[in-house]
């Protein structure tokens, strides 16, 4: 585990799955490859992630989300198209990637400052918290960029409760939102027949419907409170309170 995966991991309570991302280019030599048993198919590909997120984040900096094209991501990364589409299959593959990867990365800085608060909730409130962190991450990106991403066409935004190895925008969020209902569950916090897949699935329904809402009324809303609410709301039916 690196120190960043370190830090979320003290946070959180939790083990961030990184897959694909769980070394750089920067942290490896050729001369080390046989070492780290990585072949250099391996190591060209990890290469090519990084390119690639290097220039996406090259693109989102200088112009939009607009502008993000497969043809754009290999003149700035310098990767082929062909190497390109050995990793990705389509655009929007590659943005569940890139969300993923910058997502784990905000979320890892924002609990490094918030642990001691966090530490505190219990499994239910941090099962919230995660997506209002979430919520604070789309802030981040600006409206421009997250109006864009929520498109019909973004399959990525699904979670399909009936793929569940299917790679979402939002991964470790429903992991993690998933160990902490479970956590919560295993202490009676919420109801014995409690559905914790159902449940973290809703969560991501919801998360993103506030959010398409807050795109389409221009960010006239507080969206950290309008998730943290309408999460709530959705668990009272949940908790072992009202059994």
């Amino acid at each position: 585990m690196n120190t960043k995966q370190k830090s979320v991991a003290q946070a959180t309570g939790t083990h961030v799955n990184r897959g694909n991302l769980s070394f750089s280019h920067e942290q490896i030599s050729r001369k080390n490859m046989k070492e780290l048993n990585i072949s250099k198919r391996d190591f060209n590909n990890q290469q090519n992630r990084e390119k690639l997120l290097n220039a996406m984040h090259q693109i989102i900096e200088k112009y939009d989300y607009n502008t993000v094209t497969i043809r754009n991501l290999c003149t700035v990364s310098g990767v082929s198209y062909g190497s390109f589409y050995n990793l990705f299959k389509t655009k929007e593959n590659f943005l569940c990637f890139y969300l993923t990867h910058d997502f784990i990365k905000y979320m890892d800085e924002y609990y490094v400052t918030h642990s001691e608060e966090f530490q505190a909730m219990n499994p239910i409130e941090k099962s919230i918290d995660i997506f209002c962190c979430c919520a604070k991450y789309n802030i981040d990106k600006g409206l421009k960029f997250v109006s864009a991403f929520y498109s019909p066409n973004n399959y990525s935004l699904f979670p399909d409760p009936g793929s569940p190895e299917q790679e979402y925008s939002f991964t470790p969020l429903l992991r993690l939102g998933r160990e902490y209902l479970t956590k919560a569950k295993a202490q009676n916090l919420l109801k014995s027949d409690a559905d914790i897949e159902r449940m973290i699935h809703m969560y991501a329904y919801i998360f993103n419907g506030v959010t398409f809402n807050w795109c389409i009324s221009q960010a006239k809303f507080d969206i950290v409170g309008e998730v943290r609410k309408c999460l709530t709301t959705f668990l009272i039916p949940y908790t072992a309170a009202t059994e």
